[in-house]
């Protein structure tokens, strides 16, 4: 019991793992593969009822599950429901969860949230990589994008089983679990699933904020005053205000703002970096220090200082 812990607690969040019933055994079987560098597992704890609390603590991972057989309850950010090989879960692993399950299979897949707000960015256009990216912690798997979810996991499973995927071109399988991670955001309700697939945005962005917006992009250290920007969008403030409004919900300072924190973030985040907090947001034109640190609190819902020390 305290191996099959450990091996569950080092793929996902930190566990504890109790037997419910007296003088039950678990009988686990956990088939964990590689998609690229991507973990990917089928597994179950066998036909006992098995509990299991997390306190959680992976701060950039979240964990899809796709339940295949059985039944179980699950508790997450404040809402209970059943999981069933028609509603599975979008788990946040920074955050506590309780659960039972019996003769239960899934797959899991854990997901980098910097990795698929990227990957809605190269699908939906730069502005998308501004959003943290939220799902419904529900994930209704009886609807036909559901299905297409599931259908793509067993295609990977067989594709693993039969060496399809061990190509030495890591392209392949690159390409393998990009193209699940659009299925993903796609398919699943998500603050950007509508904008993805046009259910929200029915126009382009105007000529003029494209320019604004690849102006802020490709200078976001830079001073950038309204006159200047309005200037370069080829327009009055007045009409890029409006036109910012329509087309991301934010005015241009705040799209500015939102853009210099999550670059903020991103070096924040890099592994390879030994500046300091200061240094760093003064990179990005963040002037005074305590304004900055409240406002990255706002966006991300931690101080600066936590989001270097956990990198």
């Amino acid at each position: 019991m305290a191996e099959l812990q450990e091996v569950v607690s080092d793929f996902s969040s930190p566990v504890q793992l109790t037997i419910n019933r007296q003088g039950e055994e678990v009988d686990a079987d956990m088939a964990l593969a590689m998609i690229g560098d991507q973990p990917f597992l089928h597994g179950t704890f066998g036909t006992a009822r098995v509990d299991w609390q997390s306190a959680g603590a992976c701060h950039d991972t979240m964990a899809l599950f796709v339940p295949t057989d059985g039944w179980g309850e699950i508790t997450h950010l404040g809402r209970t429901w059943d999981l069933t090989p028609d509603q599975g879960m979008m788990r946040d692993l920074s955050i506590e969860a309780t659960a039972y399950q019996e003769q239960f299979y899934s797959y899991v897949l854990p997901i980098s949230k910097t990795r698929i707000r990227e990957h809605a960015r190269s699908l939906g256009g730069e502005h998308l990589g501004l959003y943290q990216i939220e799902f419904d912690p529900v994930a209704d798997l009886a609807t036909p994008g559901g299905q297409m979810i599931r259908q793509y996991m067993q295609f990977l499973e067989n594709s693993l089983n039969h060496g399809l995927l061990d190509d030495p071109n890591m392209l392949v399988a690159s390409q393998a679990y990009d193209l699940l991670l659009t299925q993903i955001l796609t398919h699943l309700k998500s603050n950007v699933r509508d904008i993805l697939t046009g259910q929200e945005v029915s126009r382009v962005v105007p000529r003029h904020v494209k320019r604004a917006q690849d102006y802020i992009h490709a200078n976001p250290s830079h001073t950038l005053d309204m006159a200047s920007l309005s200037e370069i969008a080829e327009c009055s403030y007045r009409t890029l205000q409006r036109g910012f409004i329509d087309a991301f919900g934010l005015t241009p300072r705040q799209y500015i703002r939102k853009v210099r924190l999550k670059l903020v973030r991103n070096d924040l985040m890099s592994t390879d970096s030994t500046d300091s907090v200061a240094t760093i947001a003064r990179r990005w034109g963040f002037g005074h220090m305590g304004r900055f640190a409240q406002e990255y609190m706002q966006e991300f819902g931690e101080r600066p200082t936590k989001t270097a020390r956990e990198a």
